[in-house]
């Protein structure tokens, strides 16, 4: 069977690349950040931007992830369908080849 969508396909074998390079540009945003505030402003707005930057991380690959499961979905639907002709094709007594 043909591999169909090859451009989401690259996006999702990319996509642990991506996320970690958004999560790593809010990180060192963020720290930049806090370090131009310091003392425990700072600290606490260091600990929130190392939330935020797991917080991106986990959506992004959450997003990619359904993207599999929709990927895997429209490939079954399309291998039971084949399957389904060719068994409509195939005489009752005989057996496919």
């Amino acid at each position: 069977m043909e591999e169909r969508y090859p451009f989401i396909r690259f996006v999702i074998d990319a996509a642990p690349f991506l996320a970690g390079a958004m999560a790593l540009i809010v990180l060192l945003s963020g720290t930049l950040s806090a370090c131009r505030n310091g003392g425990v402003v700072g600290f606490i707005g260091l600990l929130l931007v190392v939330g935020l930057a797991a917080v991106v991380y986990i959506v992004v690959m959450v997003r990619v992830e359904s993207l599999k499961v929709l990927l895997d979905i429209e490939s079954n639907t399309r291998e039971q369908l084949a399957e389904l002709r060719h068994s409509r094709r195939t005489p009752a007594g005989e057996q496919a080849a």
